[in-house]
């Protein structure tokens, strides 16, 4: 009985006596803290204030150190989380090497962001360079890299409908002067049959670090209908030719395959159509004389010539 209650009174005077050391730490830390000391922190430097129109294309400093003198708690604080500072770039300046901030400006503003007891004791002589770009706007159409895949005896009436017919791009010249045009990702449709409509979005191989889109989504519709096809002879006219001479053609007529919907195609005959050859430019091949459907009635949607050249003789009239 007796050894357990020397046991008790032990460990009684251990607690007290760490409760006593952890007082008197505690007490010193504090004391500590509660003195000034000068002492070099990392503040966290964020840019604002952007000039309008211009791009900062290279990465400033994201950090900078400097020497302070505050009471041990502000410092502990800082050291445990960077303060963040705000560096108004509209005081930036233009020199031979570009625009630049110096030591006296970016002093000036973190004093004015330190904490009330806190004196700003020194900062680098480094003067923070800045690589501006002006921005460039730019208007370029839109296109869809392949046409659709229609069913048999299918096809577009008109051309597809894009929304919108373009974008506009806002970056550095040097990201945009090299693009003229835009392409959509690929219509993921095939055996259309019927009108269709598909949200697509821009290629990604136009997509540059710091040029933004006016919109990155098209919207491509078509109408679609069941198409007949017929043929109609044609006679060749030959253009450009001497009025001394008279030409006959090998063959005199050819046929044009006609695509379209079948009460237009029932009403079509030759003199719809005015399919020409240019006695002045022959091909420098054959010879022969290429032919041209020059004029085509509106209600046709596709045409094909069965004969793209004929041959020829002239006379003397």
């Amino acid at each position: 009985m007796i050894k357990k209650i020397q046991s008790g009174i032990k460990h009684r005077k251990a607690r007290v006596f760490l409760a006593f050391l952890l007082f008197s730490i505690t007490a010193w830390f504090i004391t500590r803290l509660s003195e000034t000391y000068s002492h070099t922190v990392d503040f966290a430097l964020n840019y604002t204030h952007k000039p309008e129109g211009m791009l900062m294309v290279d990465t400033p400093p994201g950090d900078l150190g400097v020497r302070i003198r505050a009471i041990g708690f502000q410092l502990l604080r800082y050291q445990l989380s960077p303060k963040k500072i705000a560096i108004d770039l509209r005081e930036v300046r233009q020199g031979n090497k570009g625009f630049f901030i110096s030591p006296q400006t970016y002093r000036n503003q973190i004093e004015q962001q330190l904490s009330q007891g806190i004196t700003l004791l020194q900062v680098p002589s480094d003067t923070i360079f800045l690589n501006f770009q002006k921005m460039k706007s730019k208007t370029v159409p839109v296109r869809v890299p392949e046409g659709p895949d229609f069913a048999q005896n299918y096809m577009l009436e008109g051309g597809l409908i894009l929304e919108p017919e373009q974008v506009h791009l806002l970056g550095p010249p040097s990201e945009i002067d090299s693009i003229d045009v835009v392409f959509t990702e690929p219509l993921s449709i095939s055996g259309i049959k019927e009108d269709f409509k598909q949200e697509l979005l821009i290629d990604s191989r136009y997509r540059r670090p710091n040029t933004e889109f006016s919109q990155d989504r098209i919207q491509v519709s078509g109408r679609v209908f069941r198409f007949s096809e017929a043929v109609i002879e044609v006679p060749v006219e030959v253009i450009n030719l001497p009025d001394s001479l008279v030409v006959q053609t090998f063959p005199n007529m050819v046929g044009v395959l006609c695509k379209g919907r079948i009460e237009g195609l029932k009403s079509l005959d030759s003199n719809d159509f005015r399919l020409v050859a240019d006695y002045d430019a022959p091909s420098s091949e054959t010879g022969r004389l290429m032919l041209n459907l020059a004029i085509k009635p509106e209600g046709v949607h596709e045409t094909q010539l069965l004969e793209t050249s004929v041959e020829y003789i002239t006379k003397r009239e």
